[in-house]
């Protein structure tokens, strides 16, 4: 123990190192199962995003992919039934992007995949802990001071 009681600064990139191994390991994991679904990780985080983005630039920002790839990925969700353009009115060269009640069914088998890989890691520790991690994790993501607070 260092002298004085102080103790060690946290490992900020190993913090970051174990949160993306443990986040790869589970879309690794689940990616079978989406593309069951008719799925990737990404395309499944997209169709998600487009709720509350549905405009492609804004997608693009979200999910800090390149504006062709992500539609090449709207692409894939539309033939799929998955998402459907909605023209803004006013606007005839600007649509927003629509889930399709088969999207959102896509979207919760999805979440029910994610979600049992996740949980299954989770059952290593204790409900208490597990209570806690999902509390930090909330006020870390947030994007606004004093949000998820």
């Amino acid at each position: 123990m260092p002298s004085g009681g102080k103790q060690p600064e946290p490992d900020a990139c190993g913090i970051l190192a174990n949160l993306w191994r443990l986040v790869q390991s589970v879309l690794d994991e689940s990616a079978r199962g989406l593309e069951a679904e008719g799925l990737s990780p990404k395309t499944f985080f997209l169709l998600e995003a487009a709720r509350e983005h549905p405009f492609p630039a804004e997608l693009a920002r979200r999910m800090h992919l390149p504006p062709p790839t992500v539609t090449y990925m709207i692409k894939q969700l539309e033939q799929r039934g998955f998402l459907e353009r909605q023209a803004v009115p006013g606007d005839l060269r600007k649509f927003r992007l629509v889930q399709t009640a088969a999207g959102r069914k896509a979207l919760g088998r999805g979440r029910e995949i994610l979600s049992a890989a996740l949980c299954q890691r989770l059952q290593r520790v204790g409900q208490e802990d597990v209570l806690a991690f999902a509390r930090i994790i909330e006020r870390l993501a947030a994007n606004e001071l004093g949000q998820g607070s």
